[in-house]
């Protein structure tokens, strides 16, 4: 009486379970297949179902052709017998710059720090034809120039009546990106002096939002 009493108990469980590990499995098939565009017939996707297809697989359809990416030729020059800043007022000034403009501001500059960085771009312009492939030197522009810090060297300083001092001869880092391409375009704020009154208030609100004052 006892066995035919747990009978249909025991019975009702292994239906509980067997549901359970069923829906298990189905839950696992369908996370690996989340996010995935390949097309199977016997998967589904539930980001394709509530999303779409995404823009890769419609330019496909459509045969749109991928754009070609615009290159970067990156080149650098250590241990530079100069100061970090003394070389980065140069090379701050042909930061955005075109490349032939950029040669120019270095060829009339006074500073001694210019023919470094005059060289530098001379010799990241032949690397961008000869290594790149890139056959118009013209159609380059600045889009990095920084210094970094080098090493210091402190020596003697002799003065006179038998005292010293300390001299640190700096030593500095250049770095250049040259980026094929036209030149960007700068992106210009209007100043509040310049603005008219009505895109003054909806730049600029006066009043204050979710505020309790009662002014």
């Amino acid at each position: 009486m006892a066995a035919c009493t747990l009978r249909p108990g025991v019975e009702g469980a292994i239906k509980i379970l067997k549901f359970q590990l069923r829906n298990l499995s189905l839950r696992a098939g369908r996370v690996s297949q989340l996010h995935t565009g390949i097309p199977t017939p016997a998967s589904f996707s539930v980001s394709h179902a509530v999303w779409g297809k995404t823009n890769t697989e419609l330019e496909q359809e459509r045969g749109i052709p991928e754009q070609q990416t615009k290159q970067k030729i990156y080149n650098s020059r250590r241990d530079i017998r100069c100061g970090p800043q003394k070389l980065n007022l140069v090379a701050r000034q042909i930061r955005g710059l075109e490349i032939n403009e950029a040669l120019k501001q270095m060829e009339f500059s006074p500073k001694k720090a210019a023919i470094t960085v005059k060289e530098v771009l001379e010799e990241t312009q032949k690397l961008a034809a000869s290594k790149h492939g890139i056959e118009d030197k013209s159609n380059l522009w600045v889009a990095e120039s920084y210094v970094g810090k080098g090493r210091y060297i402190k020596k003697i300083r002799y003065h006179a009546r038998g005292r010293f001092g300390i001299e640190e001869r700096k030593y500095s880092h250049y770095f250049l990106m040259l980026q094929e391409g036209p030149l960007l375009g700068k992106n210009k704020r209007r100043r509040l002096k310049h603005m008219g009154e009505l895109e003054e208030i909806n730049r600029h609100p006066r009043n204050i939002k979710n505020s309790l004052a009662w002014w």
